[in-house]
């Protein structure tokens, strides 16, 4: 996997990390059954009845329930606006010190809550969802007196005298690659025989495309001391790769400041079909494996000595308490539209468009204006700040990209116009001028058309995602270097990069009086016995846009028409929104951005 990357890791506050090393109600002196596994989930719920509910989201193979829970000031109600935070552990059954971390670290958020400011706003803030046991029946297995200690894999009947397949090679994003997979039923690593065929895992889809606002996400494996990022199937880095090294590199960095012990980067091996792979790959949410005690032994490294459940919770609470601030704080920020408060995400998808333009931060401004090719600029990042007192060691970087290309940030196609990783910020928020030499020639696109993409971080704020409109350390702005003249036909592009056919929707904001612009009509629908297999998904979901299948690109002409009134010179923004909706039943959740052009008058 990664090489080690020589690097100073962020030095993270341990107030409240390190109050995880007082006395816990649970007796962690050895490990949990199933049964008691249940009493103490029941246990912690009747405990703290305002903050923790447990609910099934899911069964296994063999019918036994999935439970999930979930620790929230306002427990009962569904706080659509509020961030959620996944834990989850048990995909491999014999790693029972995985389900001992998991209840941990439940216990703590709720015994701290009510003694801890800190850990008391983010909760308040968020809703942390905590699944001890994604596998209970291989879990059970593994405990029972006709099983075997060392099962790993579910307990699926593949219906030739083999069982199981490995949870954890089942997840939908490059499922099916030989990189760390088998397509052999006794393999331990068995894939399944299809992507989400197991309904241990596509329970938990179901359950995460379900939440409004799913920031970042840990799954607890053993062993080995390991603390991973995505990708898995490949060695390549991941698109957004330094955004999750920071997360990982502190991540390590806190771990080690409890008990000494220095969590790798690397596992050695290749993972297609793996967890993290599929929430970064497709939804974007930062996600990462630690593997947790012993440091090596061979098989019997998944039967530790119950001696080292308590040190191997304690070292990593503050890594998972430092992820819960990052989503449930916000400390330093940049708006993405001029009325931003910094709530995320900052736009939603309402059926039609995004609720706001997030691609033209107020945040990021020229001087001058007017950008020429090849002329250097001033290049400025307002940056806000919300705690109240200084902030010291703030790191800035900013990029420019095609935004044909990407509007996430950091992204492998966005080149670096400055990077400041000593700042200080003031209570009152700071600007941070740099010089930017504007792009000589066209983006890919033939447009003179660029994105400027800022990234602000502190140890204790770490941006959780690459995409600007759910993160308030992102900010993004389009520029052009030449006007659009009218009379020009403007095009909009799109490719389903989903898995699955999707319904492309655009829109344009409402222009001043008389300007209009106008988009190509729908393609009108074809008789109903003649219809496609993605037609009729899209009558069955209501589709109104284009439909599109996985990996195929539309463009679109977009026309602008002044008003008789206008004169030469006179000028609009035209600020052209785009999402992808996937065509299947239930919650359709959007994905896409926008762009903005400023057309002239000849």
């Amino acid at each position: 996997m990664k090489k080690w990357i020589k690097a100073t890791l962020w030095a993270f506050s341990l107030t409240f990390a390190l109050s995880g090393l007082s006395h816990a109600d649970i007796d962690f002196s050895n490990f949990h059954s199933p049964s008691q596994v249940d009493t103490i989930l029941n246990e912690l719920v009747a405990a703290y009845p305002g903050l923790a509910q447990l609910s099934t989201i899911g069964t296994s193979h063999g019918g036994m329930p999935i439970k999930a829970l979930k620790i929230s000031d306002n427990v009962a109600t569904d706080e659509s606006d509020e961030g959620d935070v996944l834990f989850v552990a048990m995909h491999h059954a014999r790693e029972w010190i995985s389900v001992e971390m998991a209840l941990y670290l439940a216990e703590q958020i709720l015994s701290q809550y009510s003694t801890n400011p800190q850990l008391q706003a983010d909760v308040n803030n968020l809703e942390i969802w905590i699944v001890p046991v994604v596998n209970p029946d291989g879990f059970a297995y593994t405990w029972s007196p006709s099983g075997y200690r060392f099962w790993r894999k579910n307990r699926r009947n593949n219906g030739d005298g083999t069982f199981g397949v490995d949870l954890n090679r089942n997840w939908g994003y490059e499922w099916g690659l030989s990189s760390g997979s088998s397509g052999s039923t006794s393999s331990d690593m068995y894939r399944g025989p299809a992507a989400f065929s197991e309904p241990e895992i596509s329970a938990l889809r179901t359950f995460v495309n379900g939440l409004d606002n799913l920031k970042t996400m840990l799954t607890y494996h053993s062993f080995s001391e390991l603390f991973l990022r995505p990708w898995g199937y490949t060695t390549m880095d991941a698109s957004g790769e330094e955004t999750l090294r920071q997360l990982a590199l502190r991540s390590i960095n806190v771990i080690q400041a409890v008990h000494g012990h220095t969590y790798s980067e690397t596992i050695g091996y290749t993972a297609s079909g793996e967890t993290t792979d599929w929430f970064w790959g497709e939804h974007r949410v930062s996600a990462f494996t630690p593997e947790l005690r012993p440091a090596s032994g061979g098989l019997g490294g998944f039967d530790p000595p119950p001696a080292e459940i308590v040190p191997s919770n304690q070292e990593n609470l503050p890594a998972a308490l430092a992820l819960i601030h990052d989503a449930g704080a916000r400390e330093l920020w940049m708006k993405d539209y001029a009325a931003d408060t910094g709530v995320e995400p900052s736009a939603v998808w309402t059926g039609t468009n995004w609720s706001h333009a997030f691609w033209v931060s107020p945040d990021i401004w020229t001087v001058p204006a007017t950008l020429d090719q090849g002329a250097t600029v001033d290049l400025n990042i307002r940056i806000r700040n919300n705690i109240g007192t200084t902030q010291t060691n703030v790191r800035l970087d900013i990029y420019y990209t095609d935004p044909r290309i990407s509007l996430e940030f950091p992204n492998p196609d966005a080149t670096l116009i400055a990077s400041r990783t000593s700042l200080t910020v003031p209570s009152g928020g700071t600007t941070v001028t740099v010089p930017w030499t504007v792009p000589v020639g066209t983006n890919s696109w033939g447009e003179r058309h660029w994105c400027v993409g800022a990234i602000v971080m502190h140890d204790s704020d770490l941006p959780l995602t690459t995409e600007a409109r759910r993160s308030s350390n992102v900010a993004i702005r389009n520029f052009n270097t030449t006007e659009t003249v009218v009379g020009t036909n403007l095009v909009v592009a799109a490719t389903n990069y989903l898995d699955v056919d999707a319904e492309l929707m655009v829109f344009v904001d409402d222009l001043p009086p008389g300007w209009q612009v106008v988009l190509p009509p729908r393609p009108k629908p074809v008789e109903r016995k003649k219809l496609t297999s993605i037609e009729r998904k899209g009558l069955l979901v209501g589709a109104k846009g284009r439909l599109l299948r996985p990996g195929d690109t539309i463009y679109l002409p977009v026309r602008v028409i002044p008003p008789s009134t206008a004169g030469t010179g006179d000028k609009v923004d035209i600020n052209v929104h785009g999402g992808l909706l996937p065509l299947v039943a239930g919650k359709r959740t959007a994905v896409g951005n926008g762009f903005t052009y400023q057309v002239v008058v000849p």
